[in-house]
């Protein structure tokens, strides 16, 4: 049988409006679908309550919030993870996505972001001063939660993960205080955040070192889906000589309708090698001539 809503009182919604700066939306409001909405449209949830956080105050207040109802709580950075942790039926969705942030030290190779900021912003604003962050496939997934569940990305072999690279992080708790994790502050709570699992806090803040990068060799090189077991025996023959400069993969995929592919080919399934060749670029060439010339 499905679960009855929790009972909250409608003033208590009220009077958190008044304790927050940013929106709160509820079911009566009109932006209320599109605001519980994230990326993997096969999520349907509906949230009692969504905080549009507009700094770490209101993250804190959210948080107290659920906590005197007894309600359950999501956290909402770029809504991009598969199963749709980033909001929940009948609870409070702490949504950062209005969280945007962003403060670099090109002398000290840091990056301070809030938790709205996704990795193609970073990458955007760091590129100004010739640097690179280490987190991110995909330019639109958020910072906080590819951050705290490890952080794959195209300069991993190079560089390491996302979280290789946090030096701090700051955190609402769930007793809805605000602290600063890093190796002298917290430093269980910052061990535990770096590849513990979830759900020690709301991250508010977070720093990173960055790292010298200019142009990259990348792309993709694709082949028809029937090629897939003889392209992944060439990218096996050569995983084990190359440079930790180059980060790659095989992926299995069906083409979108997007450019620069052609309607005849939307839909086509294929087998693809992703590159990144974070390095000398003749060099870049040179390592990747066989698997091109495949």
């Amino acid at each position: 049988m499905p679960m009855s809503p929790i009972p909250v009182d409608r003033e208590a919604i009220e009077g958190l409006a008044e304790r927050v700066r940013g929106e709160v939306i509820t079911e009566a409001h009109t932006a209320y679908d599109e605001a519980r909405q994230v990326f993997n449209r096969m999520i349907d949830r509906r949230p009692l309550v969504i905080v549009q956080c507009a700094g770490a105050t209101d993250v804190m207040q959210t948080v107290d919030f659920a906590r005197e109802q007894g309600l359950p709580l999501a956290i909402r950075s770029a809504g991009h993870h598969v199963t749709g942790n980033a909001v929940c039926d009948d609870g409070v969705v702490v949504d950062l996505g209005g969280m945007k942030g962003v403060r670099i030290d090109p002398e000290g190779r840091t990056a301070r972001v809030e938790p709205g900021v996704t990795w193609g912003e970073l990458n955007h604003d760091l590129q100004t001063f010739g640097l690179g962050a280490t987190g991110g496939y995909i330019s639109i997934t958020g910072i906080p939660g590819l951050t705290l569940g490890g952080g794959f990305g195209w300069l991993v072999r190079k560089h390491g993960l996302a979280l290789d690279n946090l030096t701090s992080v700051d955190l609402v708790t769930a007793d809805g205080a605000l602290l600063t994790a890093d190796e002298s502050h917290h430093p269980d709570l910052f061990w535990a955040v770096r590849g513990a699992g979830g759900n020690f806090g709301v991250a508010t803040s977070l720093e990173f070192r960055v790292h010298p990068v200019g142009t990259v060799l990348s792309g993709l090189v694709i082949h028809p889906a029937e090629k897939a077991k003889d392209l992944m025996r060439v990218f096996r023959e050569h995983v084990p000589d190359v440079p930790d400069e180059l980060t790659w993969g095989v992926l299995l995929f069906r083409i979108p309708p997007v450019d620069p592919f052609p309607p005849p080919l939307h839909g086509t399934p294929v087998a693809a090698l992703a590159i990144c060749y974070a390095g000398d670029l003749e060099e870049g060439e040179r390592v990747l001539e066989a698997v091109r010339a495949w």
